[in-house]
């Protein structure tokens, strides 16, 4: 049997040539591969070698190959495009091979030289390294269908297909902004082509009209070092930011060893949203926010598109059809987990202070006592347990100080009875005065004649209209962006859990900054994590005896609607009583505030699914706490927010025992036994 040096010798040229001629390993002149061509056909036996590659070459005419190109072997966005491409690939008769690239692209030139004449691929798919060395230099001229993953080549014409950075940051931006987030961050990487994140970034700030601080943005970090440098400057004093948009994939192991490291607790001392597809997002503690690219869109047309070019023998880099070729952005989708979390709010937009952060000590209760201070508090309505609850734990912090409640008024909801009530109130001239206003514009006046009192003023939930900080002591109420989440978590799990997808909305028209943030944050919720469901229809009632009627036109015009959000529980049962009568107790409903009605409804099996509890006796403390404060002349948050709890027929005994403190009764033990869905949460 002949060998290689036979034909070498056969032909006049060197082992090596023959070899790449053979392989086609490399660019041999025409002559040459005459020559050795000649020489092979000569030979009575040729050698294996030869044998071997007539076989292969013969089998690859058989085998039709998709070239995938992936520039960043780091990069998961790019392996899970791949794997989606080889999906979709199965039954087109196409097999796809994958090379990756190595960060010195140059190197790989003459390798895919090669391995394109060598197998001659019907199309590429191809991640563009970062200099573009392999479009440029071996793709230039090549006549072969190339779609382009990423961004755009300069100069290079190809169907492309890229993420809507811009939008991703722009989302995560915004939805930051809506929990509450003034003060966000932006971590970036210096090697953007196209700083588009940053420019999403700031649109959303501007829309907000949210100053940018420079102190908070920096778009060109590159090491862990410059990342460790950059926290160090962001995260340390009392202006450090709330939020954080991470916006490279390769900048969020570093931040999260960094705040891991310097015990930054995520989200109670910072937010945080990153950019790119993290596929330990949702198993990281707390699991991690996102804005990712749609990695089963991007193989979709990518795929569709490069079939659609070979079956026309359209090639890429074709400059008499320049118009032929496709630029198509996909939208980033918003993932939240449990990184990011909402500020509660004042009326000013002062973030909301915990109760913990209201110390009083024992010296400071016998401190108190033989002043013997006085105080009165006006209800915007009484007899409901919300009231009682607050009523109690003001009295259980004040008994402990001697301080005395020498008159509570009811107003029934009426804002000119108030006004009297208040006058009335402001003739005993108390050292406190703990009010809710029924009307913010209504009262105004009144309050105002306390503020300019000695009175100290304690508001509760809502501020009338004319005050600022400087005139009350605080105002303190649950934190109403926790209590709308809640609200809306609710809903839209249990719609999700039970295949329902139409929802309506019914909301207090009042304009009271507390109950709007509340409603907006719920529609926030079921808007942004809750895609899936659609909102049909909203209404907007002023008092409760509104809801039954509003309701029933709400469902005679969507009769589709299978759950309702409603602002709190007074008019979330006026509406259970229009649907009763309706023939509609197949609707769900999520509300908030924990009272017998709702509890006993839910309790029974019906139609409230879910609801937010307020802690009322624990923000009845934290008013009374403030008082005291106040009286001895120390500093007191000009907003306090309570945290509530979520409810669920799964833990509504616990959580009445921790809200009323106290055991259930037995008309509400009763009504779980008669459920036949009930399982004890005891």
């Amino acid at each position: 049997m002949s060998t290689i040096n036979d034909i070498a010798k056969m032909a006049g040229v060197s082992v090596s040539t023959v070899s790449h001629v053979v392989n086609k390993t490399r660019y041999v002149s025409p002559e040459k591969v005459e020559k050795v061509e000649r020489a092979i056909r000569e030979l009575d036996t040729p050698p294996n070698f030869v044998v071997k590659k007539k076989n292969a070459d013969a089998q690859k005419m058989h085998t039709k190959y998709i070239l995938m190109l992936i520039s960043d072997k780091r990069s998961r966005l790019q392996h899970c495009v791949e794997h989606e491409v080889e999906e979709r690939l199965k039954n087109t008769g196409y097999t796809l091979l994958t090379i990756e690239c190595n960060e010195d692209a140059g190197s790989m030139e003459d390798f895919l030289r090669a391995l394109i004449q060598n197998i001659v691929p019907a199309g590429i798919i191809i991640f563009p390294d970062e200099k573009d060395l392999l479009i440029k230099n071996v793709l230039q001229d090549a006549k072969i269908p190339v779609i382009v993953l990423g961004r755009e080549v300069e100069n290079y014409l190809a169907d492309t297909i890229y993420t809507d950075t811009f939008d991703g940051a722009y989302k995560a931006t915004k939805h930051l902004i809506q929990k509450g987030h003034e003060l966000i961050g932006f971590l970036g990487m210096s090697k953007d082509r196209l700083p588009k994140r940053l420019e999403g970034f700031r649109k959303a700030l501007d829309e907000f009209g949210i100053p940018e601080n420079p102190n908070y943005i920096y778009p060109h970090l590159f090491s862990e070092q410059d990342i460790f440098e950059t926290l160090d400057k962001m995260m340390t004093g009392s202006h450090m930011p709330t939020a954080l948009i991470v916006a490279n994939y390769a900048l969020v192991i570093p931040f999260l060893k960094y705040i891991d490291s310097h015990n930054i607790e995520c989200p109670s001392d910072v937010s945080v949203v990153c950019f790119d597809f993290l596929d330990w997002a949702s198993l990281y503690t707390p699991a991690l926010t996102t804005v990712e690219q749609e990695t089963d869109r991007y193989a979709k047309l990518a795929v569709d598109t490069l079939l659609q070019r070979i079956s026309r023998k359209e090639y890429a880099n074709m400059a008499a059809y320049k118009d032929l070729y496709i630029k198509t952005t996909i939208p980033m989708k918003l993932m939240i987990r449990d990184s990011t979390c909402g500020i509660g709010r004042g009326p000013f937009g002062e973030k909301a202070a915990a109760i913990s952060d209201l110390e009083i000590t024992e010296e400071m209760y016998r401190s108190m006592c033989p002043r013997k201070l006085t105080a009165v508090i006006s209800f915007h309505y009484a007899g409901k347990a919300w009231m009682e609850l607050h009523q109690k734990g003001i009295k259980d912090i004040f008994d402990k100080m001697g301080i005395s409640i020498i008159a509570i008024t009811d107003a029934h909801f009426d804002p000119e009875l108030q006004c009297r009530q208040l006058e009335s109130l402001r003739i005993l001239t108390p050292d406190i005065l703990i009010a809710i206003p029924t009307d913010n514009k209504v009262t105004a006046e009144a309050f105002r004649k306390i503020a300019d009192s000695g009175t100290k003023l304690i508001l509760i939930t809502n501020v009338p209209e004319g005050l600022g900080p400087d005139d009350y002591v605080t105002c303190v109420s649950v934190n109403e962006r926790s209590h709308g989440q809640n609200m809306g978590h609710g809903l839209g799990e249990y719609m999700r859990r039970h295949g329902m997808k139409n929802y309506g909305v019914i909301i207090h028209g009042a304009d009271f900054y507390a109950t709007n943030q509340r409603d907006n944050a719920a529609k926030q919720v079921l808007a942004e994590e809750y895609p899936d469901l659609h909102l049909c229809g909203e209404v907007v009632f002023e008092n409760e005896n509104e809801v039954y009627e509003k309701t029933a036109e709400l469902l005679k015009r969507y009769p589709e609607i299978e759950g309702l959000y409603i602002s709190w529980d007074g008019p979330a049962m006026e509406a259970i009583a229009a649907l009763t009568e309706m023939g509609r107790t197949d609707i769900a409903i999520s509300t908030g505030d924990l009272d017998r009605p709702v509890a006993l409804n839910m309790a029974r099996g019906g139609m409230i699914k879910a609801l937010s509890a307020q802690c009322p006796y624990e923000q009845g403390q934290a008013i009374a706490i403030a008082a005291a404060k106040a009286v001895m002349n120390e500093k007191v948050p000009s907003f306090i927010g309570v945290e509530p709890i979520r409810v669920t027929p799964d833990n509504l005994l616990k959580s009445w025992k921790k809200v009323f403190k106290e055991e259930p009764d037995q008309e509400l033990l009763q009504a779980f036994k008669e459920n036949p869905n009930y399982v004890s949460d005891k």
